[in-house]
């Protein structure tokens, strides 16, 4: 027998849906313009349109709750994962500062769950546009954001692959289970939100020490926030790229640095103090300097970043080495092909050769010299 109700609901969201579609648009960019920035990233955010049938299957199961197509919230909805548990209530004030919430409607699940029971939920908004001209035509239209951490995520997906959404009807050791990895989860959520915590302290540990004009002991290892902090401040290193520049007549080039890609350079040589690379910098300083001119007339672009320090370090220290070993350490950089990593491994036994022969040259012109002072000053 054909339900009325439904057919009446149904004829709605088709002539709705052109409005839908273009209510996900707009939604998309008030996210990338007023929620999401550079220093709040969130891990994904998905939009969707709920399907005629799914509106349909819930029409049947929940019909009396439904007198016209706007009471259902959800026809429109929004799924905002975030990486870490505390980040949940941070996206949640910034959609409460944009968007209108219906309190009413509002469900914070996370408050709700009975503490015997296995689960882990997320904070769902129902919500609709400010009351302003440019969102008039959505005047009226309620929509659903659920705000969740990527480990509440995780769990809702595997729960709703196994298709378990209640205790109900399930043997007692399965709900144990079900509960382990549901507190294992929260628990995991709450670390990362510590050690996030931790790595802020050491950070602002490591700045307050330049700032009072300390520099960083030589056994301080190396690594994502250090490194930072020692292309920012290191005297060794900045005399090393200005020497560099000048020497060279080049301009200096200002890119953000990238502390992840000098860290796995560093890694690959097992180079793990400040003092081991301070040490490389001032014994290889000429060799790193003559690389560098190589590496400008291959380019042919006079300009260097400081970073390219460490690209010539790495040559110098891979020059006398096998090519098994230059192609090794050129595998890391996922961007070059076979023929490029064979020709940079190649340039670097160049490079190494010429410097070689070089200081060989250097070395008999000074001991000439030296000679030739000698046997004059014996005349």
């Amino acid at each position: 027998m054909k339900n009325i109700k439904v057919d009446r609901f149904l004829k709605k969201y088709d002539k709705m849906l052109p409005i839908y579609n273009e209510m996900v648009e707009v939604i998309e960019g008030i996210f990338e313009e007023e929620i999401e920035d550079k220093e709040y990233r969130l891990q994904s955010i998905d939009f969707r349109i709920k399907t005629k049938g799914s509106l349909s299957k819930k029409i049947h199961d929940k019909g009396r709750k439904y007198q016209r197509l706007s009471d259902i919230t959800d026809v429109v909805g929004v799924r905002v994962v975030t990486f870490m548990e505390d980040q949940v209530d941070i996206a949640a004030e910034k959609i409460k500062d944009f968007f209108i919430l219906d309190e009413k409607n509002t469900i914070d699940k996370r408050k709700i769950l009975d503490p015997r029971s296995f689960g882990y939920l997320s904070l769902h908004y129902v919500v609709s546009f400010p009351l302003e001209e440019r969102y008039k035509k959505f005047k009226g239209i309620r929509f659903e954001i659920q705000i969740r951490s990527l480990l509440q995520h995780t769990w809702a997906t595997i729960e709703h692959d196994l298709g378990y959404k209640s205790r109900i009807g399930i043997p007692d050791e399965l709900i144990r289970s079900f509960s382990r990895v549901a507190s294992l989860l929260e628990l995991a959520d709450k670390e990362f939100v510590n050690i996030k915590k931790d790595l802020i302290k050491y950070e602002e540990k490591v700045h307050d020490s330049i700032k009072l004009g300390k520099n960083m002991p030589s056994d301080s290892p190396l690594n994502n926030i250090t490194i930072k902090y020692f292309m920012e401040n290191n005297v060794i290193l900045n005399n090393l790229f200005k020497d560099t520049l000048e020497e060279l007549n080049l301009k200096e080039e200002v890119r953000e640095e990238a502390p992840v890609e000098i860290i796995k350079l560093l890694n690959y040589f097992k180079i793990k103090r400040i003092g081991d690379l301070e040490t490389i910098f001032q014994t290889k300083k000429r060799e790193i300097v003559f690389v560098s001119s190589k590496l400008v007339q291959e380019t042919g672009e006079y300009v260097m970043e400081k970073r390219g320090v460490f690209y010539s370090m790495a040559y110098v220290l891979l020059g006398g080495e096998p090519l098994s070993e230059k192609l090794k350490f050129l595998e890391m950089f996922k961007i070059l092909t076979d023929d490029e990593r064979k020709i940079m491994a190649e340039m670097m036994e160049k490079y190494h050769l010429e410097y070689k022969n070089k200081s060989k040259k250097s070395t008999k012109y000074s001991l000439k010299n030296i000679i030739f002072r000698n046997k004059k000053g014996g005349k």
